[in-house]
C-alpha cells in the first residue's frame, strides 16, 4: 500500500457503551455519602470501580467518541490519507462505502479501508428503541410480510477498496466489483422508523454499470428499516 494515498472511512452510529463507564468514573465523587458509617462502603466501591473500569487514554476514546475509531485505525497502520466516520444509523456502513467510492473516483486517494463497525447493547439503548417502536419482538424481516421492527446486534466488517484498473494493474486478488451505489431519505416522513412509498424508487436510481466480464453475477445489497411491509422490485439484467 501507498500509505500517503490510503484513506480510512468507517461507518458507526452510536460509538459504544464505554462513555457510560467513563462518565461513572469521572462522577464517582458525587456519590460520596455524608454519614461516617458509610465511608468504608464508599471507599470499597470506589476501589472496585477504578479497578474494573480502564483509565481514560487515547485507546479508550474509540468507545467514547465515534470519530476517533477511524483515527486510531489510521494511527495503528500508519495510514496518512483522510480518516473520518460516517453516521447514517443502520446504513452507516453503506454510507461510509459510498463516500469512499466518491473519493476513489475523484482521486483523492488510491486505496481506502471502509465498512462498518458498531456495538451498543446497553439497557438504555433497548429502552429508547422500544419507546420509538423500532424493535421487533418477533424477528427481523426486511421487505417481508409482517415486518414490525428490527433485532439489534453488533459486529463489524471492513473492505479494502481500489479502483478496478489499479487493482488489475497491481495484480491484486479481486473478490468483488462494486458496479453502483445510491441512497435516499424519506424527507418529511411519518416518523424516523416508518419509510415512505417514495423509497421504492431507490432501486431504479441504483442501476449498476455493466459487469466487467460476462461471467460476473450481479448482487443487489439493500438496507431497510424493517418497520413496515413494503415491496421493492429490482431488475439488474445486462
Amino acid at each position: 500500500l501507498d500509505n500517503e494515498r490510503t484513506a480510512v472511512v468507517i461507518g458507526n452510529a452510536m460509538a459504544g457503551e464505554r462513555h457510560y463507564l467513563t462518565a461513572l468514573r469521572v462522577n464517582f465523587p458525587e456519590f460520596a455519602l455524608p454519614q461516617e458509617v458509610r465511608e468504608a462502603i464508599v471507599d470499597e466501591t470506589g476501589k472496585g470501580l477504578r479497578t474494573a473500569i480502564p483509565d481514560i487514554t487515547e485507546d479508550t476514546m474509540p468507545g467514547e467518541l465515534a470519530n476517533i475509531i477511524a483515527g486510531r485505525v489510521a494511527n495503528l497502520f500508519n495510514l496518512r490519507g483522510p480518516s473520518y466516520v460516517t453516521d447514517a444509523a443502520c446504513a452507516s456502513g453503506l454510507a461510509a462505502m459510498a463516500g469512499s467510492i466518491e473519493g476513489l473516483i475523484n482521486r483523492e486517494y488510491d486505496t481506502v479501508l471502509t465498512g462498518g463497525i458498531d456495538r451498543n447493547m446497553g439497557a438504555s439503548t433497548y429502552v429508547k428503541f422500544c419507546k420509538i417502536g423500532a424493535l421487533s419482538a418477533t424477528g427481523t424481516r426486511p421487505y417481508g410480510e409482517g415486518a414490525d421492527g428490527f433485532v439489534m446486534g453488533e459486529g463489524g466488517t471492513l473492505f479494502l477498496l481500489k479502483r478496478l484498473a489499479d487493482a488489475e494493474r497491481d495484480g491484486d486478488r479481486i473478490y468483488a466489483v462494486l458496479l453502483g451505489m445510491a441512497g435516499s431519505s424519506d424527507g418529511k416522513g411519518k416518523r424516523i422508523t416508518a419509510p415512505t412509498p417514495s423509497q421504492r424508487s431507490i432501486a431504479a436510481t441504483a442501476r449498476p454499470k455493466p459487469a466487467p466480464n460476462a461471467s460476473a453475477r450481479p448482487i443487489a445489497v439493500m438496507r431497510d428499516t424493517y418497520t413496515i411491509r413494503r415491496r421493492i422490485e429490482t431488475d439488474f439484467r445486462y
